[in-house]
């Protein structure tokens, strides 16, 4: 009698638990596109990241050089003939020289077309020349139009990593030729 009521289920049939094996696949696939596009979308902020760094980089150097050109040539002696410029290059002799550089006579900034760099040479006692700026493609340097002026404007054009094309523009009147 004890064994006769014993009660079996069917495994089939009732409250089921689980996942089939269509509901898996759906899931799996479901994720990886989704990590496709994530990976994309990560990707093209990290290309963009990149690109904006190194263009940042580029205008930085390229403001500390005109910076460094502009406060140099503010403290230019007071004849102006001592001041004498070409298209793409400067020279002029100033009142006191820095600590890391005495030099007071023949302060040169010059771009050059083929290197595509932008350097300053200084001349006594000794000769020494610093690259202030790379990647330069235009650099120009002109007097104000109006007579007695001394007024100096100075354009550096920048290429970019992408081809792109940056002009910084900047003009100074030496202090000591007012």
């Amino acid at each position: 009698m004890g064994f006769s009521k014993i009660i079996r289920r069917n495994p089939v049939s009732g409250n089921q638990r689980g996942f089939t094996l269509i509901e898996m696949i759906s899931a799996i696939v479901l994720m990886g596109v989704m990590g496709i596009f994530s990976i994309q979308f990560i990707a093209s902020i990290t290309q963009t990241s990149q690109l904006t760094t190194g263009q940042k980089e580029l205008v930085d150097e390229a403001k500390l050089a005109m910076e460094y050109l502009i406060r140099e040539l503010r403290v230019a002696t007071e004849d102006a003939a001592d001041i004498a410029y070409t298209a793409d290059s400067i020279t002029f002799d100033k009142y006191s020289g820095y600590t890391v550089d005495t030099s007071k006579i023949g302060i040169k900034y010059a771009w050059n077309s083929g290197t595509q760099i932008l350097t300053r040479t200084s001349g006594a006692p000794t000769l020494t020349s610093t690259t202030l700026a790379t990647q330069i493609t235009g650099f120009t340097v002109a007097e104000s139009p109006a007579a007695g002026s001394h007024f100096y404007v100075f354009t550096l054009t920048l290429q970019g990593p992408n081809g792109e094309n940056f002009t910084l523009n900047s003009g100074v009147r030496p202090r000591s030729t007012l």
